[in-house]
């Protein structure tokens, strides 16, 4: 074993004292085993503190009681172990891992370093071994593996199943106003292209679950609730999403009087000098480039006749649907695009 440098000034005495002391607040687990007595002969308080043996404070720890505290899969390494330190040489260090059961009854990661500490010629009668929790390095590990997996996953995802399905839109937008199609193959590739956009839905899903977001697409518990609303307001900073979603309320509803806005402050104004009676649908986005549709609805819910919202928007983050639940006006939240079936089932009174 290597000395230790303490220097000149130091008496005897002070050395012994500060010896004990970093022997005594050690966090880690130091003892001596005695492979003769098949015992541990010393051990700081940490070792008994951690693993429960406060009991035994006066006594000696016998082989069997300490490996009652080693987990049953890790027995095996343990009496391995046994076998190679009867002949471990000076300077030599042994480093096995094992898990110890705690004092709260739950096993916990220690890597022990074992090292020659007494002999009798070329018997080994004592060894040292010194325990120092691994939890965390293992947490991080297992971590940072099931990391490494995700990304794995997520390629092949991304490289395979989405580029799959964008290859064939784009070879059906291609080829879907070529005048060598005919209406019936057209109808084909049209419904090609729409099978293809269910897919990259259900996947970018696949993406967010394995990112660990958990979102589901569930309807609000209010949904179903139909209502005669006397107009709707589209609220999305995107001019041609507001386009499309026009249309699609206007194939369920013709005759829909239908407000268009691309930003949150001029529908606030617009309801609070035109919507007394609370009888609008908003269909609002939350992203803009200044204020948010949480500004808006922080803002509306001051007002005192308010009419309903549906989130209509692009994230299917689990923590906007339950922010947008928090609001009782809102009394849905969707993704984008909005669908001709849903505009009927909520507008068609």
């Amino acid at each position: 074993m290597n000395s230790i440098f303490f220097g000149d000034h130091y008496t005897i005495e002070e050395k012994a004292n500060l010896l004990e002391s970093v022997f005594k607040n050690l966090p880690d687990l130091v003892f001596v085993f005695d492979l003769k007595a098949h015992k541990i002969v010393l051990r700081n308080p940490a070792l008994d503190r951690i693993l429960g043996f406060n009991h035994l404070s006066m006594e000696h720890i016998e082989t069997e009681d300490f490996k009652a505290m080693v987990h049953p899969e890790d027995q095996s390494l343990l009496f391995d172990a046994f076998n190679q330190i009867s002949h471990i040489k000076p300077n030599e260090k042994l480093t096995i891992e094992t898990r110890l059961k705690n004092s709260h009854g739950t096993y916990t990661y220690f890597q022990t370093m074992i090292s020659l500490f007494k002999n009798n010629g070329a018997e080994v009668e004592q060894v040292l071994c010194i325990a120092q929790d691994m939890s965390e390095k293992i947490k991080y590990e297992m971590h940072k593996q099931r990391s490494i997996n995700t990304l794995k996953e997520l390629s092949f995802i991304t490289s395979h199943e989405l580029r799959h399905e964008y290859a064939k839109i784009q070879s059906i937008i291609q080829l879907i106003d070529n005048q060598f199609i005919d209406e019936k193959e057209r109808q084909i590739l049209l419904l090609e292209a729409k099978q293809s956009i269910q897919i990259i839905n259900s996947t970018i899903f696949k993406i967010n679950h394995k990112l660990s977001f958990n979102q589901n697409d569930s309807f609000f518990e209010s949904t179903g609730v139909v209502a005669k609303y006397k107009k709707v307001l589209l609220v999305d900073d995107d001019a041609l999403t507001n386009m499309l979603n026009k249309k699609i309320i206007q194939v369920a509803i013709k005759d829909m009087p239908i407000e268009i806005f691309t930003n949150t402050d001029d529908p606030l104004k617009y309801l609070r000098s035109h919507d007394s009676g609370g009888e609008y649908l908003i269909f609002l986005d939350i992203n803009f480039p200044e204020k948010n549709g949480w500004d808006f609805l922080n803002e509306y819910s001051s007002f005192e006749k308010k009419s309903k919202v549906i989130m209509l928007s692009s994230s299917i983050d689990n923590e906007d649907r339950d922010r947008a639940r928090s609001y009782d006006f809102v009394i849905d939240y969707i993704t984008k695009p909005l669908s001709i079936d849903f505009v009927e089932g909520i507008l068609k009174a």
